[in-house]
């Protein structure tokens, strides 16, 4: 990997072929054929949901199936969340388009800078990388635990309690006639198959769309983290206050660039944030509950064991990422600061840095809609959900 060649559609590439096969790329024309795949994905969304909740409201409560009922409960709301997110998607897209051009406008800029400040960019955007990776692996190792166990399952009931049965993929109560007939193989193998690309959808849209604000973030991180360089050689390599007035001035243009950056950012997935933290609380403790009553059972539930760690993650690599970015514009503010202003007596440089300091003392972050997203936020969520399961 170098500078030259940088581009985002082909340095995420796992994101961007999850964003083409769900149909939610920005750049993805909207016509009749999209229309007609948008549909075809909905209504196996549909179909899975209105299953799920059937069967939650219907069935597993009623009865007292309370395991039962966490568990299709957990699922109903993955059905809801890629919902959100993909018409999140849909009406992002021409901010997500803004976005991806101003990273390439910077990959592209990046070409011309000192093999120093080119060893950062690239560091940052290898960190990209593997956010875009560890979310393909992560989504679909917890799709594909669902039939995996399934096919265990009736593989050991046929070689070693020599009877065969029928394991679904999602075990849970149809609506009538479906249920009467969803132990007869032509059903049954029509709702592995739905539910099976039900899971391959969800795995996609969580590999298009989660890494998607770290990586913004990262690519923000290491911007700062040569604006931070080049301040801090300026005042060292040069005395004469008017070349250190110029350059100054290019560092504050870009610097304003990153603010706008960020702020687009915090503005356009607000809501997403939001709406993961509320679903983190719940979904947490349902999929331990999953976890903890198997081990009761004698048993090891695999799949929702992924799944646990899978919400933790959902909502933690935000957390962490937004940190870090706090963490890049504090170290900033300290090259700004130490910087080796005091060695220069000129009126309009002194003012131009407390300018940049007035500007940095609020550090740069992702928000919900009512708060700076961090580590300690993450941490407060945990112990709210370490108070449910008590």
């Amino acid at each position: 990997m170098s500078v030259s060649n940088l581009k985002f559609e082909v340095l995420f590439k796992p994101t961007t072929m999850s964003l083409h096969m769900n149909r939610s790329h920005p750049s993805i024309k909207r016509n009749k054929i999209w229309l007609l795949q948008f549909i075809s994905l909905m209504t196996l969304t549909a179909f899975c949901a209105t299953g799920l909740i059937t069967s939650l409201l219907f069935h597993d409560l009623k009865f007292g199936k309370y395991m039962e009922a966490s568990k299709n409960g957990t699922i109903a709301m993955l059905s809801f969340t890629t919902t959100f997110k993909y018409s999140l998607l849909l009406y992002l897209q021409k901010s997500l388009n803004r976005l991806i051009a101003k990273i390439d406008m910077d990959y592209e800029i990046a070409k011309g800078l000192t093999p120093q400040e080119k060893v950062t960019v690239l560091n940052y955007a290898k960190k990209g990388v593997i956010v875009s990776k560890f979310w393909l692996f992560t989504a679909f190792a917890i799709t594909f635990c669902f039939p995996l166990k399934a096919f265990i399952i009736m593989g050991y009931r046929f070689i070693i309690k020599d009877e065969f049965r029928l394991e679904p993929m999602f075990d849970m109560t149809y609506p009538e006639p479906i249920e009467s007939y969803k132990t007869s193989f032509p059903v049954y193998f029509i709702l592995f198959v739905v539910c099976f690309l039900f899971g391959c959808y969800a795995s996609s849209l969580y590999v298009a769309f989660d890494p998607l604000v770290p990586i913004f973030v990262l690519h923000a991180c290491g911007q700062l983290d040569l604006l931070s360089v080049r301040i801090t050689k300026l005042f060292s390599d040069t005395k004469n206050p008017r070349i250190i007035a110029k350059e100054l001035k290019v560092i504050i243009i870009k610097l304003q660039e990153l603010y706008s950056f960020v702020n687009f950012i915090k503005v356009n997935f607000s809501i997403l944030y939001e709406y993961n933290m509320k679903i983190t609380t719940i979904s947490m403790p349902l999929s331990a509950f999953q976890v903890v009553e198997s081990l009761r059972r004698g048993e090891f539930n695999i799949e929702f064991t992924y799944f646990f760690f899978g919400c933790i993650l959902h909502f933690f690599m935000p957390c962490y990422y937004s940190n870090l970015l706090m963490e890049r514009s504090e170290n900033f503010r300290f090259a700004i600061y130490s910087c080796g202003w005091e060695n220069h007596n000129d009126k309009n440089i002194r003012q131009m840095l407390l300018f940049m300091l007035t500007r940095a003392a609020e550090p740069l972050g992702i928000a919900t809609v009512f708060t700076n997203i961090s580590l300690d936020t993450f941490a407060e969520v945990n112990t709210f959900d370490t108070v449910l399961l008590a």
